[in-house]
């Protein structure tokens, strides 16, 4: 292998390994390490703090980059939970729209070039694929054209086809020309290698593209009002949480959790007071440590059976000035036993049939999100 296709492969394995390095393995949705560079977010510092236990961590939270990353992305989504997000909502729906339709497009050719570019190393590798790419192209053009055709433009199949196909065009391109230069000369390693460092240098610009995109879009928000010191704030709070084992989020105008909140399972005290909650999610349960739940001055007509499920470690819950049912607002004035009781004796028996994964409740709603740059799904996912 020649030096400089080896000096090119260690530059490029030494930045995924800086990347991991920086920001750990894994995976927060919504803000993966190249977003986290794009927008400055620095790795969190632990602040050595007087936590009331000696729980452990969960994993997420032990690399200073992931929790970097886990704290600013529950910070956005707090954020997009609560009152103030309305407003912002108006007020930055079409630029986000703009950035987000060209996101989406530049990172579907970024990962097509990618792909194609390790592909073309592959053949650099093993020169007898280079006939079978010759004649799978025009099959595989032909097929994912068609395929195309038939899907709507925007959709999650439409995105994964059009990588697919913009792959196999490069692919098929760089093949041809190799092809042409065969009926000249025999095809030498260098010339492999020309057609590998040109792919490769489209998917350096894309990614480019998307820092640049990355960091306009983070701009325009902050000018049109995006709630960016609402995210600090909230950051501020996680963070305290780590070194204390206590979530204070009272006074925060929140109208819903974010699914994030349920896995800082090391949380022993849980402060929702004085917002405008109106459903306490069933997954609350999966605090298997919290010992305190102030819920005080929201808008809960009822809570979750599967709060009972805390037993064994809460003691103290507070839902003064909710508009409680009033069976249940009975139950609570009798104590926290007897309201954990009445949890348990009132929640529906699961069927046999039912899935585990029913007790997680039901996804999200689809919200438009400024600050999450993630393709969507695709179905092969």
């Amino acid at each position: 292998m020649p030096a400089e296709m080896l000096n090119s492969l260690a530059a490029k394995n030494s930045l995924q390994n800086a990347l991991l390095a920086t920001w750990g393995a894994h995976d927060i949705k919504g803000l993966d390490p190249k977003r986290a560079t794009a927008i400055g977010l620095e790795p969190a510092i632990k602040i050595v703090g007087h936590a009331t236990s000696t729980q452990k961590l969960p994993a997420h939270l032990e690399h200073p980059g992931t929790l970097a990353r886990f704290l600013r992305r529950t910070a956005e989504l707090l954020l997009q939970h609560s009152k103030k997000w309305l407003d912002i909502e108006v007020n930055t729906r079409e630029t986000n729209k703009h950035y987000q339709k060209i996101l989406v497009m530049t990172r579907v050719q970024e990962e097509a070039y990618r792909t194609a570019a390790e592909i073309l190393y592959k053949i650099y590798e093993r020169p007898g694929l280079l006939s079978v790419w010759e004649h799978s192209c025009p099959n595989l053009l032909r097929s994912k054209r068609r395929e195309l055709e038939l899907q709507t433009e925007g959709t999650a199949e439409y995105l994964s086809t059009l990588k697919e196909l913009t792959r196999i065009e490069l692919i098929y391109d760089a093949v041809a020309a190799l092809k042409t230069i065969e009926n000249d000369r025999p095809i030498k390693p260098h010339d492999v290698k020309l057609k590998y460092d040109a792919v490769r240098a489209l998917a350096q610009a894309e990614q480019e593209k998307i820092h640049a995109q990355e960091k306009a879009l983070k701009k325009e928000l902050e000018d049109a009002g995006d709630g960016s010191e609402t995210i600090l704030n909230f950051e501020k709070l996680l963070a305290v949480s780590i070194s204390t084992d206590a979530l204070i989020l009272r006074h925060q105008e929140i109208l819903s959790l974010p699914k994030e909140i349920i896995t800082m399972r090391h949380i022993e005290l849980l402060d929702l007071s004085h917002n405008e909650i109106e459903v306490l999610p069933a997954e609350i349960y999966k605090l298997k440590v919290l010992k305190k739940l102030y819920l005080d001055h929201n808008k809960l007509t009822t809570l979750p059976c599967t709060l009972h499920q805390l037993s064994e470690t809460l003691i103290l819950l507070g839902v003064a000035e909710n508009p409680l049912e009033d069976t249940l607002m009975q139950q609570y004035l009798c104590g926290l036993p007897v309201l954990l009781a009445y949890l348990k004796a009132t929640q529906p028996r699961r069927s046999k049939r039912t899935s585990p994964s029913s007790e997680d409740g039901p996804s999200p709603d689809n919200k438009i999100d400024l600050f999450s740059t993630d393709l969507p799904g695709y179905a092969s996912d």
